[in-house]
């Protein structure tokens, strides 16, 4: 599970910006504030299997007499996050309902409080910094914006469907 959530967050950060392994665990440890610190021998074996696989390129760069290979994502590895987040914002959705069924047949009180909606419907973490975004890297962001949208859309669609059929 460990090594997915790695894959997952080297997608994500190499979707940010092309950048090193080293880079990518110095990100990793300082966004979890050291909770989650990769190794050399997890994160290196996961890049070369993505490279080998066609979802990320990396080339070989010199710097200040150092050489350091600068990974970026492919199309194909874009495609890859989509379905990745997709799959994990289903997994997060199964999750929040099982544990709302705990939470009813446990203490014996609804959950109430959708904050996987609240955040759907909060486009300011989504598009910030567009502004430093070239016009081809916003149009992109966008897109992945719109189609996580209407995934959701439909989802909502497909539920409303079968709840109004069931009355």
């Amino acid at each position: 599970m460990r090594r997915g959530y790695t894959r997952l967050a080297i997608l994500v950060l190499l979707h940010r910006e092309p950048t090193t392994g080293y880079d990518i665990m110095k990100k990793i440890d300082e966004k979890t504030l050291g909770f989650w610190r990769l190794t050399a021998g997890g994160v290196y074996p996961i890049l070369n299997k993505l490279e080998e696989d066609n979802y990320i390129s990396g080339n070989w760069t010199s710097e200040s007499g150092r050489r350091k290979k600068v990974y970026k994502l492919t199309d194909n590895g874009e495609k890859l996050l989509a379905t990745a987040l997709q799959k994990q914002q289903q997994m997060t959705e199964t999750i929040r309902k099982l544990f709302k069924e705990f939470a009813r047949d446990i203490i014996g009180e609804e959950i109430t409080s959708m904050p996987m909606l609240e955040r759907l419907l909060s486009f300011s973490p989504l598009t910030r910094g567009m502004e430093e975004k070239s016009v081809e890297e916003q149009i992109k962001t966008l897109t992945n914006i719109r189609t996580r949208i209407l995934t959701n859309l439909k989802f909502v669609d497909e539920r409303l469907q079968k709840l109004e059929s069931s009355e």
